[in-house]
């Protein structure tokens, strides 16, 4: 959190200076969703084969180590693009690892408090980094000066090499049941589909929301920039804004969720995010800091949403997690290739539009397909009812 922060608002726009345009950016999106959706199901069965998840994540991780030191040195947008396919293919193998230690490492019953403890921590440390990004870029030349955001990368690359350091040393195996794999695809989904029928409800659910966020994802920073004139510190605050407010809300709204519930606290993040995606259309160019709104709302959001994570962790059997990886994640990229050039192609028309349509998505169609998702009895639930 803390070394992803320093370029995570400025990557479109250090694009833009390499040479890339609003139609450029979005097909870099789209090809390393192609990307994902080739190895999605393949890197799927490997977790789930391979004896060793450690060894897996570990390998993977050396593997990306050198992606930030290039896009740092890159001297044009193609040579950022080969770095980008690359991380796409990388994490594809591994990324799943990361949620299969996180999950098996938490019970069901404290889900929640382990994730808000989770984030809690990351935030505390990802805090300074978006001020200290603001400062370098203004302190090197600005937003205007390409070798400005440079450093950035460097320094990313530089504490990733220590962050592995440190997981290689203390990260051990997880302790987890891991069941046989059958080798045809087909029949594997079948037979995960009819154990958990509502997998096919989620699986809808994830599809249409990635669809739409997708389409405004690679341009949101872009949009502050060029549309609503925000500086290098105003995007800098937007991700310290919405990391303060992540820092404030995670316990006690932990709490909130248990008490609401995790469902409906789900529901009502929704419609916070279909207020949250208005900020950014009623900011007038002459007073960018209303744009800090936008990440408050959607911080809050955010937290409440930790709820329905928990749910859907709980939904998926540990032992199909990384089948279902592999499934859902070429779902996403599949809508994920086209999304980001309709994007683009929208941006064209008028950037606005792009906001208007993920209220739409928010407010009218994100909560119904949740509440189509079915209940699911916890394991220990149905093996009791068995008995």
């Amino acid at each position: 959190m803390l070394f992803n922060n320093l370029t995570m608002q400025y990557t479109s726009i250090y694009l833009r200076k390499l040479g890339a345009s609003a139609q450029d950016i979005s097909f870099l999106e789209s090809a390393a969703s192609f990307v994902t959706m080739l190895l999605a199901i393949p890197a799927g069965f490997i977790v789930d084969r391979v004896k060793s998840l450690r060894k897996l994540y570990i390998a993977g991780g050396l593997l990306t180590l050198p992606i930030s030191l290039i896009k740092g040195l890159s001297t044009n947008y193609q040579m950022f693009f080969g770095a980008r396919l690359w991380e796409s293919i990388i994490s594809r193998i591994y990324m799943p690892t990361i949620e299969i230690i996180q999950i098996s490492s938490i019970t069901n019953r404290d889900r929640v408090k382990g994730l808000v403890t989770s984030t809690l921590f990351m935030s505390t440390l990802g805090l300074v980094a978006p001020l200290l990004a603001a400062y370098l870029i203004t302190s090197l030349g600005g937003l205007q000066n390409v070798d400005s955001y440079r450093p950035l990368f460097i320094i990313q690359f530089a504490g990733s090499v220590f962050v592995y350091v440190v997981i290689v040393w203390k990260l051990k195996e997880p302790d987890m049941k891991r069941s046989q794999v059958d080798r045809n695809i087909f029949k594997n989904f079948r037979e995960m589909f009819r154990e958990v029928p509502g997998l096919k409800w989620i699986l809808l659910m994830e599809f249409v929301r990635t669809f739409f966020m997708h389409m405004r994802f690679p341009l949101i920073q872009l949009y502050f920039y060029e549309i609503k004139n925000a500086d290098a510190y105003i995007l800098g605050l937007q991700s310290t804004v919405a990391t303060a407010v992540t820092l404030l809300l995670s316990v006690p709204m932990a709490s909130v969720i248990d008490r609401v519930g995790r469902r409906k606290m789900g529901y009502i993040s929704q419609v916070v995010f279909a207020i949250c995606v208005l900020m950014p259309i009623l900011t007038p160019p002459t007073h960018p800091e209303y744009l800090l709104l936008y990440n408050l709302f959607s911080s809050i959001g955010s937290s409440m949403e930790f709820g329905w994570f928990a749910f859907i962790q709980e939904y998926i059997p540990l032992e199909m997690r990384g089948r279902w990886t592999g499934i859902s994640t070429m779902m996403m990229a599949l809508i994920g290739i086209p999304a980001p050039i309709i994007g683009g192609l929208i941006w064209n028309i008028n950037p606005d539009y792009l906001w208007w349509i993920a209220f739409v998505f928010y407010f009218f169609i994100s909560i119904p397909l949740m509440m189509m998702i079915p209940e699911r009895k916890a394991p220990e639930q149905q093996s009791t009812k068995s008995n």
